[in-house]
């Protein structure tokens, strides 16, 4: 049986970045997490560890800190879907479908996620912490990726 992986990303939404851009002791902990480098993007290293977590260290997907090679697998072993539901992954993707950010979906009405390495609105993906926001409405821009239970 896995954890909701909203309750487990909400139990770190205290993360921030508090050494400077894409720097801190827990951000730092997320990018060792998923063998990257201090200073890189951290979204797809908080999905990576929370999945960990709620999986019981058994993820569906292997650890990453590329939100692109995370959908390129996550699409592999989950369904992509049209309508999210709770605990499902977002990905926002540029024109090319090329994923740039990913997050946990924590609602559905109104649609919102949480993600790191964002801001409190949800509007930048480089932002400075872990926070719960509402998800882009725009079917091009977003892909939604459900793991069986």
């Amino acid at each position: 049986m896995t954890a909701s992986l909203t309750a487990v990303a909400r139990r770190l939404s205290f993360i921030r970045e508090t050494e400077g851009p894409n720097r801190g002791a827990w951000v730092s902990m997320l990018q060792r997490f998923c063998f990257g480098n201090l200073g890189d993007s951290w979204c797809a290293d908080f999905v990576s560890f929370v999945l960990d977590v709620a999986y019981h260290g058994q993820p569906p997907i292997r650890r990453s800190g590329s939100s692109q090679l995370m959908l390129e697998a996550a699409k592999t072993k989950g369904t992509v879907v049209t309508y999210p539901t709770t605990d499902d992954l977002f990905f926002y993707v540029n024109a090319t479908g090329h994923a740039h950010h990913v997050g946990i979906v924590t609602g559905v009405t109104p649609l919102t996620g949480i993600a790191g390495n964002t801001s409190p609105d949800g509007m930048s993906d480089n932002g400075t912490g872990v926070f719960e926001h509402p998800i882009e409405s725009d079917p091009s821009r977003v892909v939604f990726v459900r793991f069986s239970a």
